[in-house]
């Protein structure tokens, strides 16, 4: 059996929690959402980004306000020029 490092224990725990709170880590919803964790930072800093937990320094998503701020990016499809000139 190997030797957990750790940061491999903390990742552990911090995956544990989030599963418990019903929630995302950091690295969880960088991958989601397709963005880069400097983008995922700054939607943060903006307050332009879902809700989110900050315990010690490792931010949690809860899954609702994921799901939540992903439906509200939803865009109707608007007609073509094309079929608008018609």
């Amino acid at each position: 059996m190997e030797a957990t490092t750790g940061l491999e224990m903390q990742a552990t725990r911090l995956q544990a929690l989030a599963d418990k709170l019903d929630c995302l880590t950091e690295a969880d919803f960088t991958l989601l959402a397709n963005a880069s964790p400097s983008t995922v930072e700054a939607w943060r800093k903006r307050g332009t980004g879902p809700s989110y937990i900050l315990i010690g320094n490792r931010y949690l998503y809860p899954r609702q306000a994921v799901s939540e701020y992903l439906h509200g990016l939803t865009r109707e499809r608007t007609r073509s020029m094309k079929a608008a000139l018609l």
